[in-house]
């Protein structure tokens, strides 16, 4: 559709002063010939031809204002609504995502200072989303420094208690690490930080080695398959596999299989790639919960965790690169995880 029949509040307000213009016009006349015609009595059949001429030019008059109001009602109109359609998009591209966006502040009416507001409100969200930014990141770091103290007591602790306890803390130490690692990288996809550039990725080279990396079973391909890349950063394409491997270890059960097709069913080329498990499955009103940070079944213990930070990352990282993650239990039991990725890249 054309940008100019697109403008809806503009169809409704210029008809409408176009259409009052007429009816005054059309009431004119009708005034016009009634003054005319009631009071003259016998003078109407002495004096009608000047009065029918009279009637006429009134007429004429009545409708050459209309049409002067209506030619200088339209640029006065167009300009309002047009400064409105304006500051719509802005919203609607703000609230998109793109905060950087801000509307055009143009004049001193009203519609100026609801520009000047949103301005001013989408200013101070940017603001306390930067101080947000900035405060995860130092506490991010102050955890990571008595972490790297703790490891160093725990070697010493191994070294004068015979090491019964040292394996435990370096676990415990090591899941501490791994969840603010998570949490920078998952502030950084918020605010769309730029990660590595953008390259060709081999994802069934990248799937076999973290395949072997946690012991799962890779799928063989078809020998003359094209080949599995996309356009994307391999260091997150990789922590999106990573992330389905560990999951399916930590809340599926053996065996856990990987595998890679292409697909085309959507009418465009893309790349799948399915992590299953064999475990209880997930219930179909969890399947999009599951991707949730820190979500947490109803029902489960604080021992057993949450799902932490992992499968909302692959979620973050598949619409990243344009793509999809969906979540799905077979009918013979298990989970599987399904990312869908376009071989165009982002």
């Amino acid at each position: 559709m054309l940008p100019f029949l697109r403008r809806r509040l503009f169809w409704q307000i210029y008809p409408t002063v176009l259409i009052s213009v007429a009816m005054v016009a059309i009431l004119g006349a009708i005034v016009w010939h009634l003054a005319g015609v009631a009071p003259m009595g016998s003078a109407l059949r002495m004096h009608g031809p000047f009065l029918h001429r009279f009637q006429i030019h009134s007429l004429a008059m009545l409708i050459m204002v209309a049409m002067v109001v209506g030619i200088g009602a339209y640029p006065v109109i167009s300009r309002i609504t047009r400064r409105l359609e304006a500051l719509r998009g802005s919203v609607e591209a703000w609230g998109g995502g793109d905060l950087t966006r801000r509307a055009t502040v143009d004049g001193g009416d009203e519609i100026a200072a609801v520009a000047a507001s949103f301005n001013a409100a989408a200013d101070r969200t940017d603001a306390l989303l930067s101080a947000h930014k900035t405060l995860l990141a130092h506490a991010s770091h102050e955890l990571r420094s008595p972490l790297a103290r703790l490891a160093l007591a725990v070697e010493m602790l191994a070294d004068t208690s015979g090491g019964t306890l040292a394996p435990v803390i370096r676990g415990e130490i090591a899941e501490l690490d791994a969840l603010v690692e998570e949490i920078l990288l998952a502030s950084r996809l918020d605010h769309g930080a730029d990660i590595g550039r953008s390259e060709t990725v081999d994802c069934l080279a990248l799937a076999a080695e973290e395949a072997a990396r946690g012991a799962v079973l890779m799928r063989d391909v078809p020998p003359n398959s094209p080949a599995f890349e996309v356009a994307g950063s391999p260091t997150l394409l990789r922590r999106l596999i990573r992330n389905l491997i560990d999951n399916a270890n930590k809340h599926g059960a053996l065996p856990i299989e990987i595998a890679l097709r292409h697909d085309m069913s959507d009418g465009a080329a893309a790349i799948v790639i399915e992590v299953r498990d064999h475990g209880p499955g997930i219930p179909p009103e969890l399947r999009d919960r599951v991707f949730e940070p820190f979500f947490r079944p109803a029902g489960s213990s604080e021992m057993a965790g949450s799902w932490g930070l992992g499968l909302s990352l692959v979620r973050q990282i598949a619409d990243r690169h344009g793509g999809r993650v969906s979540c799905a239990s077979p009918g013979d039991g298990g989970t599987v995880f399904t990312v869908r990725l376009p071989v165009s890249g982002p």
